[in-house]
Order: structure tokens, then C-alpha cells, then sequence
């Protein structure tokens, strides 16, 4: 048996955290890159001739979706129709609506679960039966623990359970579960989506996170993709495939001489694909150069002379223009770390009426809206100590 997981497609994603000055080769290969890497894996389903795919929530980026993502997504699942391959499918919290919205039809290979915990089976021409359990969001908050609604594994051949949600307590947002949950049902493979790294939470029987498919901003970085999964002595092995055609990447400058020497640095990183970069200085340099940086300048002179598959997205000194809302008897790294619990994507979902729509959660869930409600909150706070100073 061979079958494919693929957690967080996130199809019709906007890329955030990317400025006008992209050049347009570039911006035409973002607008395209998370269909580039599902087309990717629709290729591979058929070359290795899988028995079916997996998509545990948030196919889509959203619950709405326009005229062209809906024809890709269409034409790739009806290709899987042509050779015979199945599709389970399930909706997270950013695409929970998307089954009750108009799309184009799906052909009869496409078994989509519902909010209610569903078992489907599946035959394979060996003659095993597999049993596949999952449900889809009812809301964009899934507070209960729906790992309880799972049953424990049947009679089947195999037993894998397709799961949106976090490790956590009920309450959280998320569907949340226990690793030990998971582990009294005896299935032979959890299927997770939901958290954008890949990370396994137990060997044998696996359970864990493929991760996104493409990285979608600048914190999700390094190799994307999916996992290929064989039997193998009845066990479930997942093999990681890498299919995103743009990379993010980070690294950190401990040591320049000067401008220069920052810029030879930076256009002499190797890159395989295409790669965005996030560089953050932490070497000793004078004022003028943190000016420069700072002003923007320096970033300015080194993408003149980038290689066509390379882009720098955000050159930052460490603690240079350090926030002065902290003040000498608050420590940095308490106030970072509560900036960071703050605009927690959880917490900001509080923030918001129920009666905001779901674009609106989406953009201040985003890099950018975070950013943006950090910038006035600090501003905020800077406008009330100036006042309280006067």
C-alpha cells in the first residue's frame, strides 16, 4: 500500500510580508507557487501510482475561493480520476466553509468527511481493507476534544485517522488532543495537519504533521512538501518529498568588515531554487551603517545585484532601534516573549467579535496584520507614556 499526506495546501494563499519592489519574474512565481507544488503532488500520486491521497484540513486557504483556484483544483482531482486514485478530504479551520460554498463539481473519486467523525473504507486490489477516519470543522474555533468521537480501530486491515488540530486541553481552539488519545485507538497512522512544521509526535504507529506544502511567509522556513507513506511488515513509513518551488530561509551575520563585505556576503549564499531571504546582523558595525540599514538604503543596493533566483525580504540589525517601550528595568526577552503570546493566532481570534468575517480573521491573522496591530499597540503605548512624561 502507498498513499500520500499532505497536510495545509493552503491553495489561493496570498504570500504576505513581500513589498512592491519584487521584481515580476519573482512575483509571477509566488502567485503560483502553492499550485505549482499541488500540481507537483498530483504528478507524483500518479507516477508512484499511489492508492490515495490525504488532505487533513485547509486545502484551501479560505472557505471562498476564486473562479481559477476552483478550475485548478477541479482539473488535478479529476486527473486522479482518470488512474483510479482516491482522495479523502477534510476542512480545517481556514477552509471549514468551504464544502457549504459553490464550486465546481468534484468527480466521484473525492470522499469528503464531514463535521461529524465519518469512517470511510477503502479496498485495495490486494484485497486489504483500510479504514479511514476524519471529520471536517464546524466552525473556524474547534474547542471540543473531537478526538473523543474517534473509535478505536475495527476490523479493518488498517485504520488511519485524519486529524485538523494541536496538542492541548479542551478549550483551545484548535480540536485539541493528547498523544496518548491517539494512542488508545490503536491506529496504524495519523494523518495531522494544521501546524505548518513538519514534526512527528510518535514513530510507531506514526502520528504527526506533514507540515505546509509551499511556506507561505517568512517564519515557515526551509524544505516543504508531503509525505509519501509505504507499508512496509504492517507498519506505515512515511518518506518526507520536498515539492515547494520557493524556499524561505534565515541566517544571522556575526562578522563584516563593511557595507561591502555585507553585500559580498549576502550575494554569494548558494541557493538551489528559488529562496527569499531574512538576514539579521549581529555583528559590532558603526551608527552610519545601521543608519543605512535601517533607512533602508543598504537593502536597496543589495538587491541591484542579486542572481535572478534569490530575494531578500528583510535585512535587520539585532537590537538596533530596539522598541523604547522597554524601559531599563523590563527585560528584553520577557517583553518579546509577551509580545510574542499576545499575537498568538489563537489570541487574536479571541479578540474578534464572532460577527467579523472570515476575511477580516484572516488578514489580522496573517504576518502582516500582526505586524500591524503590534506597530499601533506600540504606538499606543509610546503616545501614553509620552502624555504621562508630560
Amino acid at each position: 500500500m502507498k498513499f500520500i499526506h499532505a497536510g495545509d495546501v493552503h491553495l489561493g494563499n496570498p504570500f504576505s510580508g513581500l513589498d512592491k519592489q519584487l521584481p515580476f519574474a519573482l512575483k509571477k512565481t509566488v502567485q503560483t507557487a502553492t499550485i505549482k507544488a499541488f500540481e507537483q503532488l498530483i504528478d507524483d500520486a500518479i507516477s508512484t501510482e499511489v492508492d490515495f491521497v490525504l488532505f487533513p484540513g485547509d486545502l484551501y486557504n479560505s472557505a471562498e475561493n476564486s473562479p481559477f483556484i476552483q478550475e485548478v483544483v477541479s482539473k488535478q482531482f479529476q486527473r486522479l480520476s482518470d488512474v483510479n486514485i482516491d482522495v479523502f478530504l477534510s476542512f480545517g479551520n481556514h477552509d471549514f466553509e468551504a464544502d457549504t460554498r459553490n464550486h465546481l463539481p468534484w468527480p466521484n473519486n473525492i470522499h469528503v468527511f464531514p463535521q461529524e467523525v465519518e469512517t470511510k473504507i477503502k479496498i485495495l486490489h490486494s484485497g486489504e481493507k483500510v479504514a479511514l477516519t476524519g471529520f471536517s470543522y464546524q466552525t473556524q474555533r474547534q474547542t471540543e476534544k473531537i478526538i473523543d468521537d474517534f473509535p478505536s480501530k475495527g476490523d479493518a486491515d488498517y485504520q488511519i485517522g485524519l486529524y485538523h488540530g494541536a496538542l492541548g486541553v479542551a478549550g483551545e481552539p484548535y480540536a485539541p488532543f493528547s498523544l496518548s488519545d491517539m494512542l488508545q485507538k490503536n491506529y496504524d497512522y495519523w494523518a495531522l495537519g494544521h501546524i505548518h512544521i513538519r514534526q512527528t509526535l510518535n514513530e510507531q504507529p506514526f502520528i504527526g504533521y506533514s507540515g505546509v506544502l509551499q511556506g507561505l511567509n517568512r517564519k515557515e522556513t526551509g524544505d516543504k512538501g508531503y509525505y509519501l507513506v509505504h507499508s512496509e511488515n504492517q507498519r506505515l513509513i512515511p518518506e518526507f518529498k520536498n515539492v515547494a518551488p520557493i524556499n524561505w530561509n534565515s541566517m544571522t551575520i556575526s562578522s563584516m568588515i563593511d557595507e561591502a563585505d555585507l553585500i559580498d556576503q549576502i550575494i554569494s549564499l548558494k541557493n538551489e531554487k528559488i529562496t527569499f531571504w531574512s538576514i539579521t546582523i549581529t555583528a559590532q558595525i558603526d551608527a552610519t551603517i545601521i543608519e543605512r540599514i535601517n533607512g533602508g538604503v543598504t537593502l536597496d543596493k543589495i538587491r541591484d545585484q542579486l542572481p535572478t533566483n534569490m530575494w531578500v525580504v528583510r535585512l535587520s540589525v539585532a537590537n538596533a532601534g530596539q522598541s523604547s517601550l522597554v524601559s531599563d528595568n523590563i527585560d528584553q526577552q520577557y517583553w518579546t516573549g509577551a509580545l510574542e503570546k499576545v499575537f498568538e493566532e489563537s489570541n487574536i481570534t479571541n479578540y474578534l467579535p464572532s460577527q467579523v468575517p472570515v476575511f477580516i480573521r484572516e488578514h489580522f491573522m496573517s504576518n502582516d496584520g500582526q505586524e500591524e496591530l503590534q506597530n499601533a499597540m506600540e504606538q499606543l503605548i509610546a503616545e501614553r507614556r509620552q502624555n504621562n512624561e508630560d
